[in-house]
Parts: C-alpha cells; sequence; structure tokens
C-alpha cells in the first residue's frame, strides 16, 4: 500500500508539471498546444494520465497503473525526442476547434483507457473461469471493480465524444 500511495503521489506531481508545461506552451503560442501532431500526442498523455488519476481516486485501486502508466511514458517519448513546430492554419483559428479537439482529445484518452481496463477484466475472467486463480487473480482488482472502472471510463469518453462531435458540427457550420 505504501508503494501504491508513492506511485500516486509521484504520478500526480507528473500531472502537475506537465499541466504546467502545457499551460507555458499555450502561452508561448496564444492557443492550446495540439496543432501539430506531437503536442497533440502530449496532450492525450496527459489526458490519459488525468482520467486514471480520477478512476484510481474515486475507485482507490491502484494495481492498474502498472498497465497504464507504460503506455502513456511509451507515447510521452515522441514529442520529447520531435517536439514539432506548433503552425496555426487560419481556417483552425476558432474557440470553436479548440474546444472540439479537446474534448475528442479527451475522448479519446478515456476510451483508451476503458481499452486497458477491458483487457485486463478478460485477463482476469480467464483465471477465474479456469479456476486457477494465479498471477493475475492475486494482482488485479476484482471484476466488480475492472466493471465499475471500466463504465466509468466509457461514460466520460462517451459524454466527451458527444460533445466534440456537436462542437464539431457547430464549428463546421460556422
Amino acid at each position: 500500500p505504501a508503494v501504491g500511495r508513492l506511485a500516486t503521489t509521484l504520478l500526480l506531481a507528473g500531472a502537475l508539471v506537465h499541466t504546467f508545461v502545457i499551460g507555458m506552451q499555450t502561452m508561448e503560442v496564444r492557443h492550446v498546444p495540439f496543432a501539430n501532431p506531437s503536442r497533440a500526442i502530449s496532450t492525450s498523455v496527459w489526458l490519459l494520465s488525468l482520467s486514471y488519476l480520477y478512476l484510481e481516486l474515486t475507485t482507490d485501486e491502484r494495481a492498474m497503473g502498472v498497465f497504464i502508466l507504460p503506455i502513456a511514458i511509451a507515447l510521452q517519448v515522441i514529442p520529447t525526442i520531435d517536439p514539432g513546430v506548433e503552425r496555426i492554419d487560419p481556417l483552425l483559428d476558432s474557440p470553436w476547434f479548440w474546444i472540439h479537439t479537446s474534448s475528442i482529445l479527451f475522448a479519446y484518452a478515456t476510451f483508451a483507457l476503458a481499452g486497458v481496463l477491458g483487457l485486463t477484466y478478460v485477463l482476469q475472467f480467464k483465471e477465474i473461469k479456469k479456476k486457477h486463480l494465479g498471477f493475475f487473480y492475486t494482482r488485479l482488482p476484482s471484476l466488480q471493480v475492472l466493471d465499475l472502472m471500466n463504465s466509468r471510463a466509457v461514460t466520460v469518453g462517451w459524454f466527451f465524444m458527444t460533445a466534440g462531435v456537436i462542437v464539431g458540427i457547430i464549428w463546421a457550420t460556422q
């Protein structure tokens, strides 16, 4: 439990630093920094981390970090190696675009989280079905907790995807 709390604290600190970096990039380019693929990936990693932190803090289940955080770290390597150049197309210079893109990226991040939770649910279910309660059974949350976490992630993702599509429609009609 102490290691889990330490990991959560470090993830929270990393998310706060990432928030600061995104804030600084926003001030530098005067808009939310994801007009280039590299910064969009960085923003997605940040949103994935925030989504996972939300689930972890609301369910008090820390075991999933072992599966989620390596994905976040691997994706964050891309913007670290190639930060790219932020060039904004005048067509995209609209508040609707930024709201649309933010909503869609957050939806993708929560759907990625839901996908990982779904895979771990299947791993746990297979162990229980085989009546071979081994490695995963002792380390993963119960099926009920995984189901709760997954349904929350899908619900949040669906809400933001819907909002993003609606805002995208409004933006496209203007």
